[in-house]
């Protein structure tokens, strides 16, 4: 286990100028949270009404810290509208979620959209669809490029098409 470095009064202080709360500036100096926290109350506050360094940088109530970071851990909510505009690379994203999103948010129907089934299965309630991009580029989420397709749809396009270019399975 390395040895635990000290951390000196200009490095906190360079840290809380960059930073919003305590945690961010210990993720800024590349250390644990307690470890920032014994070295920046060893240290005096530099404006009056503080004890020290560690109560001058608190922020209990996150002013300025962007709410995609509360508790800890990453939202994955993201702007559905900017995916299916264009404005927003779904790459990063889990076309899964996208698809459970454009459902509930009711850019899509639940049914397919080829043969109009639209019964939910008995054990688990949910519909055997899945997102099909007409163009095949699965980057387009442009709501005119998608359409919603049972399994055996897909099957029989697959067939079709490997019929009509003399592919042999």
């Amino acid at each position: 286990m390395p040895k635990a470095r000290p951390l000196g009064k200009e490095m906190i202080l360079a840290a809380m100028a960059k930073t919003k709360s305590n945690k961010a500036a210990a993720r800024y100096l590349n250390c644990s949270y307690i470890h920032y926290k014994m070295w920046a109350r060893r240290y005096e506050a530099t404006q009056p009404g503080y004890a020290n360094l560690f109560e001058q940088h608190k922020n209990q109530s996150g002013k300025g810290i962007p709410k995609f970071l509360s508790n800890g851990k990453p939202r994955r909510d993201f702007a559905l509208l900017d995916i299916i505009e264009g404005r927003l690379d779904p790459s990063s994203f889990n076309p899964n979620k996208i698809k459970y999103r454009l459902l509930q948010e009711g850019y899509m129907k639940e049914e397919c959209y080829s043969c109009g089934f639209h019964e939910h299965r008995l054990l688990d309630y949910k519909m055997p669809l899945i997102l099909n991009f007409k163009d095949g580029n699965k980057q387009h989420y442009r709501l005119d490029n998608l359409e919603m397709l049972v399994i055996t749809v897909i099957s029989s396009k697959l067939e079709t098409y490997l019929a009509t270019n003399n592919w042999r399975v």
